[in-house]
């Protein structure tokens, strides 16, 4: 009976050790992404694959909202609100990560729909 006891201690016990190792993996991911996003956000320009990444959206999706406010404002000669912080050298898009921060407020105040 004393050898049963062992054994089934032994079983949670081994269990237990398993689930914390898990446990501690899986928080050293979220930290290491946190910590990807800092050194992003600590950036003055972003590129456009960066800031997909700060975003948590897509490139396309960031390509999708840059060209919907530019055909916006051709189209209707103005547009209302900030538009999304880019500009361009030679070929390169890059972000503004301070006017970007702005630009989410204010696109969750006005409710944008892309």
């Amino acid at each position: 009976m004393k050898n049963l006891s062992n054994v089934i201690c032994s079983i949670i016990l081994g269990i237990a050790i398993i689930t914390g190792c898990f446990i501690i993996k899986g928080s050293q991911l979220s930290i290491s992404s946190a910590t990807d996003n800092n050194e992003i956000s600590n950036k003055a320009l972003m590129t456009i694959q960066e800031t997909a990444k700060y975003l948590n959206i897509t490139e396309s999706q960031v390509h999708t909202i840059i060209s919907t406010e530019e055909t916006m404002l051709k189209t209707q000669g103005s547009y209302t609100g900030m538009l999304f912080p880019i500009f361009k050298i030679g070929e390169d898009i890059l972000v503004s990560t301070t006017l970007l921060n702005d630009w989410i407020k204010e696109s969750i105040q006005l409710r944008k729909e892309y």
